[in-house]
């Protein structure tokens, strides 16, 4: 999923919040409702693009409809993407494989193959990391680091874990989740030798899943103990934390919690079998849980910066985008399972297909 360095996401400036929309050439009533007022943006949304009958396939950029661009093809199975330094870095989970598009080159390579279960991955101007689940009866679990443009193979930060799937970053350490084992929020610095030390921010207390880090804060989602239970949460504690706490809880009772990510002053996340997108502030803001969306079929990866909020769900063909000011549209139209997704200054990026002809495209914001 969103969070961490270079993916968006990751703190910074929040959201530009404006004043209710006015009905006019920009937001217009497409479904006649007076209740909900000038419901669309019709110089963004791909399925109301420039007037609302227009529905794009690609995304609608001041009004007109402009395809999307397409990085790769013939992925098998590519699940959570990175972007930094106006590369791409993407997990084939299936395939067991990590691969890389070039922005100088226009080509795509593989960084790291014969990878069990690979899944979150993070760059940085430096490195890529990635995490493998790995197999169990002994946990084989990876966190890995590959410095980019050189030509080293990749190398292991941490071994043995306990099924790792989430991973974020800052400027000097690389978090990531272990699912199972008991669960834990563990960081590393991002230059280790494989030795550690291995730092437990938290753990013992469920399955977190996804992971995202501030200045000051790591923030998590942990998933229910069976996914027929609804007391999924969302949880932070101070970066440099040693496992004794003070933990907050951001929420409890959140179901199948999935992805999370970050603005400057709220944590966002998605939940798969509730289909909600959910909001709280950070930790120190005041303010209420709330639902942004709801009645999705699989919300999975999210990113947030200053310009919305961006939600991919593999079981539709939209991602979708939540301005700031409140109003929700279809960002890009007609793609192919949408799931890993993340941000740079100036476009959005996400994987495509969930199967052997995936896809990694991407966007102007």
């Amino acid at each position: 999923g969103g969070g961490g360095v270079g993916a968006g996401g990751a703190g910074g400036e929040g959201p530009v919040i404006v004043d209710p929309p006015v009905c006019g050439d920009t937001y217009v009533d497409c479904d006649a409702d007076a209740a909900n007022g000038c419901e669309v943006n019709v110089m963004g949304d791909a399925l109301h693009c420039g007037t609302c009958p227009v529905a794009c396939r690609g995304s609608c950029q001041e009004g007109t409809c402009v395809s999307t661009r397409t990085h790769a093809t013939g992925q098998r199975d590519p699940v959570y993407i990175a972007v930094a330094g106006g590369d791409l870095f993407w997990t084939n989970g299936d395939e067991g494989m990590v691969m890389q598009w070039s922005h100088e080159t226009d080509e795509v390579s593989v960084i790291a193959s014969d990878e069990v279960d690979p899944a979150g991955i993070k760059a940085d101007e430096t490195y890529v990391f990635w995490v493998s689940q790995g197999r169990r009866d002994p946990y084989t679990g990876t966190v890995k680091r590959w410095r980019r443009g050189g030509g080293e193979a990749p190398a292991t930060l941490a071994a043995a874990q306990t099924a790792p799937f989430g991973v974020a970053l800052d400027d000097e350490f690389v978090y990531w989740t272990n699912r199972e084992g008991g669960g834990a929020v563990v960081r590393a610095r991002k230059d280790g030798d494989g030795n550690g030390p291995f730092v437990k921010i938290w753990s013992g207390n469920g399955a977190p899943h996804g992971v995202v880090v501030d200045d000051t804060h790591v923030y998590w989602t942990v998933l229910p103990q069976n996914e027929d239970e609804t007391d999924g949460r969302v949880m932070a504690a101070r970066k440099d934390s040693t496992g004794e706490g003070p933990f907050t809880t951001i929420a409890t009772m959140q179901g199948t919690v999935r992805e999370i990510a970050l603005d400057g002053s709220h944590v966002y996340w998605t939940t798969s079998r509730t289909g909600t997108v959910m909001r709280a502030p950070k930790v120190g803001r005041q303010g209420e849980v709330t639902a942004l969306l709801s009645e999705l079929p699989n919300p999975r990866g999210i990113a947030a910066d200053r310009t919305g909020v961006y939600v991919t769900d593999p079981e539709s063909v939209n991602i979708i985008k939540i301005w700031p000011n409140g109003i929700i549209g279809a960002f890009v139209a007609r793609e192919a399972s949408p799931y890993g997704i993340a941000l740079d200054a100036e476009r959005v990026y996400w994987t495509n297909g969930l199967g052997s002809n995936g896809t990694i495209e991407s966007a102007p914001k």
